[in-house]
């Protein structure tokens, strides 16, 4: 029997309480920030849902056109947590696992989440990270058998940091050869470095 389908879940709730604004509306080689981010669930094949939260009508536009299922989360302020059991409450019926990634990643190779899928198809492994020169990355995958557990474990605006940390007789880290996995926007000189290496004629070239 064919196992319910695996989501990537983009994280687009925050505050992006230190980019001294909404980073995910901040321009990536000509489109949002969050627009190239939910590009790369979508160009992975598998379903993409979106959970929004800060500025959702902005993050919504920024998004237009494109197919997604959104996960509205209306306790944003409180942290990635909220995001984390907003998407498992949602989605935990349908979905075998949960692939969790932040918006501001925008350089994740589509090959990594169809990697973890698969990985998760052949091997029923809970917890999936793709891990860079000894770095784990996103995106994350969660599977049902632990969404309960991570629903009532998870707090704070740490997401599944702590969670996998706790759970690591659990995790299955799977080397990839792409820093994409490991790089995200916390500050205008990383996005920056990120335009410099993932848009074409703005820097050193692509990833």
């Amino acid at each position: 029997m064919r196992r319910r389908p695996v989501y990537y879940v983009l994280l687009a709730a925050g505050l992006s309480s230190r980019f001294g604004g909404n980073k995910l509306l901040a321009d990536m080689c000509g489109r949002p920030l969050v627009r190239a981010s939910a590009e790369v669930g979508l160009a992975s094949g598998l379903p993409l849902a979106v959970v929004t939260g800060n500025d959702r009508g902005a993050v919504l536009r920024a998004l237009d056109g494109l197919e997604f299922h959104e996960v509205e989360n209306r306790e944003y302020r409180s942290g990635l947590s909220s995001s984390v059991r907003a998407a498992i409450t949602s989605l935990g019926d349908q979905a075998d696992a949960l692939e969790f990634s932040p918006a501001d990643m925008p350089l994740i190779p589509p090959p990594v989440p169809r990697l973890l899928a698969a990985i998760r198809e052949d091997s029923s492994a809970p917890l999936i990270a793709p891990r860079y020169r000894g770095t784990r990355g996103h995106p994350v995958l969660l599977g049902r058998e632990l969404y309960e557990d991570a629903r009532s474990s998870v707090s704070g605006d740490h997401g599944l940091s702590g969670f996998m940390e706790l759970r690591r007789n659990l995790l299955l880290e799977v080397d990839v050869d792409s820093p994409g996995v490991v790089l995200d926007v916390d500050s205008p000189e990383d996005l920056e470095r990120l335009r410099a290496i993932g848009c074409p004629g703005a820097g050193s070239g692509h990833l």
